[in-house]
């Protein structure tokens, strides 16, 4: 019965320490996502209003030929820029982001898909396969960076403009609040024009030009909105998965102090009647 009490106490000591330390990371990982949040939103009207400007100017100027609307022939090779974690904790946000990027090479062919990726989950994963890794950035840690921002918007854009690619494909998380994010891919490059009715422009010197010199801003702009859409997706993914893991361990450590408390009581209860029955026998 001892030797029972004190594996329960252990296990309640190892219980206890484990529940401080998830409660410890969900309390950071929620200061980072409120950190992101801000960052976030700050720059999402920003970036779907020129979005909206740059798609206006494309269909006033359907006449003009740029390198950016360039149509693939279809044969051409095709980039996907893959956005991970550099570290785990975060349930199942990994997983559903390259389940969607190993959809999207089965369907293209290993051949034909190169990747770039961002974080060290992706990196491991696709390492060990037969898909082209062209280029890896590691060690962000959720922490957005203009640098390694404009590099990667750079690397794709240089990719796309000298041929060495057809297309250019994004995957990322997309953040709809704490609760849900939902994974994306979406092509960056070529731009294909919507259909629209366009709003009419008075430009200076003309909109050949001004659609020139906006859409690497446009891209530019598109790459840090998705880096900061994937990084406070994690961020969110991990406040829910340490929150989940503190619940369990709560709930887990009630049941063991349950436990403890029945075996010491059975303990005094065997204890009593050891007692009296001394006591009975010395009567006797």
């Amino acid at each position: 019965m001892s030797q029972s009490l004190k594996q329960i106490k252990n296990r309640i000591r190892s219980v206890e320490n484990s529940r401080k330390v998830t409660n410890a990371m969900q309390m950071i990982s929620v200061a980072k996502l409120n950190r992101m949040e801000n960052n976030l939103f700050g720059l999402r009207p920003y970036a779907l209003r020129l979005e909206s400007l740059m798609h206006n100017l494309t269909a006033l100027t359907q006449g003009l030929s740029l390198e950016y609307f360039r149509k693939s022939a279809g044969q051409d090779d095709i980039v996907l820029c893959l956005i991970t974690s550099d570290s785990g904790l975060c349930g199942a946000y990994n997983q559903n982001i390259i389940r969607v990027a190993d959809d999207f090479i089965n369907k293209y062919g290993v051949d034909k898909v190169s990747l770039i990726l961002i974080g060290q989950k992706g990196l491991n994963y696709f390492k060990s396969k037969a898909v082209k890794v062209s280029g890896s950035y590691i060690g962000l840690n959720a922490k957005f960076s203009t640098d390694i921002c404009a590099k990667v918007t750079s690397e794709l854009m240089r990719l796309f403009l000298s041929g060495e690619a057809g297309s250019v494909y994004i995957a990322y998380t997309y953040f709809e609040n704490s609760i849900t994010q939902k994974t994306i891919l979406e092509r960056l490059l070529s731009i294909e024009p919507k259909n629209i009715k366009p709003v009419e422009y008075i430009a200076e010197p003309d909109l050949r030009s001004i659609l020139r010199d906006l859409i690497p801003r446009y891209l530019s702009v598109k790459m840090q909105l998705v880096f900061l859409e994937a990084f406070t997706s994690e961020h969110a993914a991990r406040t829910i998965s340490m929150k989940t893991a503190t619940d369990n361990a709560k709930e887990l450590l009630g049941g063991l102090l349950l436990l403890r408390n029945k075996l010491r009581q059975a303990g005094i209860t065997q204890d009593i009647l050891e007692i009296t029955s001394s006591v009975e026998a010395l009567k006797g």
